[in-house]
C-alpha cells in the first residue's frame, strides 16, 4: 500500500509540474498573453515581465516533475511550489481591478495547491519500525 500511495502521490506532483510547464509556451510566444492572462496591447516592459514569470514557472514545473522522480527533492521543491502558489492566490484575492482572467489563474492554483498537499501526504517518509532496545 504504501508504494502504490507513494507512486500516486509522484504521478500527482509529476501532473502538477507539466501544469506549471505549459505557461513557459508564453516566454517563447508572447502573443499568447491574451489567452493566458487575458493581457492585450501590454507594454513592452509588462510583457518582459510576464515573459520571465512564464520562464520561473517553466522552471517550477520541471522542478516538480524532477521531485516526482527523485524523494530528497520533494520537499524543497514541495515548500517552493506552494508558496509561490499561496503568494499569487494572496495577491490576486487582495488586490482590485485586476483583469478577472487572473481569478482564473488563481483558481488554478487553488486546485494545483490542494493536489500539492495530497502528493505530500502520500509521498512523505514514514519511518521505519524500530529496532528494539536495551540489547
Amino acid at each position: 500500500m504504501r508504494s502504490a500511495a507513494r507512486i500516486a502521490g509522484s504521478l500527482l506532483l509529476a501532473a502538477v509540474g507539466l501544469l506549471n510547464l505549459a505557461p513557459g509556451i508564453i516566454a517563447l510566444a508572447p502573443s499568447q498573453l491574451a489567452t493566458a492572462y487575458g493581457v492585450v496591447d501590454a507594454d513592452v516592459t509588462t510583457t518582459l515581465l510576464l515573459r520571465h514569470r512564464a520562464v520561473m514557472l517553466a522552471l517550477l514545473g520541471s522542478a516538480l516533475v524532477a521531485a516526482a522522480a527523485v524523494p530528497r527533492w520533494r520537499k524543497p521543491v514541495l515548500v517552493v511550489a506552494m508558496i509561490g502558489k499561496t503568494s499569487f492566490i494572496t495577491l490576486v484575492a487582495t488586490t482590485t481591478g485586476a483583469h478577472p482572467e487572473l481569478t482564473t489563474v488563481a483558481r488554478a492554483d487553488v486546485a494545483a495547491l490542494a493536489v500539492l498537499a495530497v502528493a505530500a501526504l502520500l509521498t512523505r517518509v514514514r519511518p521505519g519500525p524500530r529496532p528494539p532496545t536495551g540489547a
